[in-house]
């Protein structure tokens, strides 16, 4: 009887650690589950009139996000800046304000943090009476945007033309940084001008002090966004090409800590197109490994292809398409963990164009399109913004018209 008692004892224990752990165990599968996708408003700091965004991260996990608004009744406009830190912005700081910005929606101003406590931020001035006569000017803040430095114009060849799109990056202890130059086009009251624009160089360092100038390239798109990364002691500069038979292919040039390579395209595209399509690449980098995205339209299929590189830029694998149909471009990259990254891109769907994200692996595999937002397929919504900071991926986009910025956080464990 004892015995038996016993096994009934047992068994009624193992019941009860049956009944007790089923319940934990589902709770635990529930929670490892993949979260459904799901895009939260964030709150803008812009106010009304903020228009043409900029975000960046910081070494210490903060949001930084500048814009320009209108100020005054006279076509005056000020570069504003904030920091999202510990939950809330900072109260806005006013870079620089004056009647002469030019204005564009693809060439907008940028912010990047240098290192610790200092910020450097550029815009573009008007130089002379024509439409695209404008110089780049540079500010620093060494108190995180309390306060700006007077501006320098980086580009010293003194000429009323287009200089813009600037890429900033860190070189060498310095501040790196390449823009297109148009020093060398004839000029024209209200165009682009006649000629080739240039890719070029220089670095800033101490008390503004700018390094000598280099040409990286003689002949590329006249008006397609660069983008710049850093890996260890080498830097690497992405921008589109234009060649003789106007062959308009992605290409990149590195720095190995002494010289700048020659150009190299990251592939063959071969699409062929007369004008600037105003649409140029984005990288980002985690560790050794270097992601690029980029829009492309050979034989009018448009497209966004994304490539990964291992050894710094110098190779990269053959793109994979990540579009969802048809594409208008306009793309960012940000890696979310240490395989993937996240493309996001603006796409027509019927009547309506969209934000779109998707993750890719480095080894190819291809994560679902979603939708972050509808946005205005026009000129007006500019280029959208991405940006990582803690879990969550960042947007923020322009809304023509009622011209305000609106803002978008998508948490990483959803991707």
């Amino acid at each position: 009887m004892r015995m038996k008692n016993t096994m009934k004892y047992d068994r009624k224990k193992q019941t009860i650690k049956r009944r007790l752990f089923l319940p934990i165990l589902a709770l635990f599968l529930a929670g490892c589950a993949e979260r459904e996708f799901e895009v939260l408003p964030f709150e803008n700091v812009s106010g009304m009139g903020g228009r043409f965004p900029s975000l960046a991260t910081t070494s210490g996990g903060t949001l930084l996000m500048s814009w320009l608004t209108p100020s005054g009744s006279d076509g005056a406009y000020s570069l504003r800046f904030s920091e999202w830190k510990e939950g809330s912005w900072s109260e806005p700081t006013t870079v620089f304000s004056g009647p002469e910005f030019f204005v564009n929606w693809a060439d907008h101003p940028s912010i990047f943090q240098v290192n610790g406590d200092t910020l450097v931020t550029h815009w573009l001035y008007k130089r002379g009476p024509g439409t695209f006569e404008y110089d780049v000017y540079l500010s620093v803040s060494n108190d995180k945007g309390a306060s700006w430095s007077e501006p320098v114009i980086p580009h010293r060849d003194g000429i009323a033309a287009e200089h813009g799109f600037v890429s900033f990056f860190h070189q060498s202890g310095k501040l790196g940084m390449a823009w297109l130059d148009g020093r060398n086009m004839a000029p024209s009251e209200h165009g682009h001008g006649s000629g080739n624009m240039s890719l070029f160089t220089t670095t800033l360092e101490g008390e503004m002090v700018l390094g000598p100038e280099q040409s990286l390239d003689s002949r590329i798109c006249e008006c397609c966004p660069t983008a710049a990364a850093t890996i260890g002691d080498k830097h690497i500069v992405a921008y589109r090409d234009r060649s003789d038979t106007e062959v308009r292919n992605i290409q990149t040039v590195r720095f190995d800590g002494e010289s700048w390579s020659s150009p190299s395209s990251v592939h063959d595209d071969g699409w062929m197109i007369p004008g600037c399509p105003v649409n140029g690449p984005e990288l980002a980098v985690n560790g050794e490994m270097l992601g690029i995205a980029w829009y492309t339209a050979p034989n009018g299929e448009a497209r966004v292809n994304v490539a990964f590189s291992s050894d710094a830029g110098e190779t990269f694998t053959e793109p994979l398409r990540i579009d969802g149909g048809i594409p208008l471009g306009r793309v960012d990259l940000e890696w979310v963990d240490k395989n993937r990254v996240a493309v996001s891109w603006i796409e027509l769907a019927g009547d309506l164009a969209h934000v779109r994200i998707r993750t890719v692996s480095a080894n190819g595999k291809l994560g679902e399109v979603r939708t972050v937002t509808d946005i205005d397929s026009g000129r007006g919504s500019g280029y959208p913004k991405m940006v990582k900071a803690g879990k969550e991926l960042f947007f923020a986009w322009t809304i023509p018209g009622d011209w305000r910025i609106e803002m978008a956080a998508v948490s990483l464990r959803t991707l």
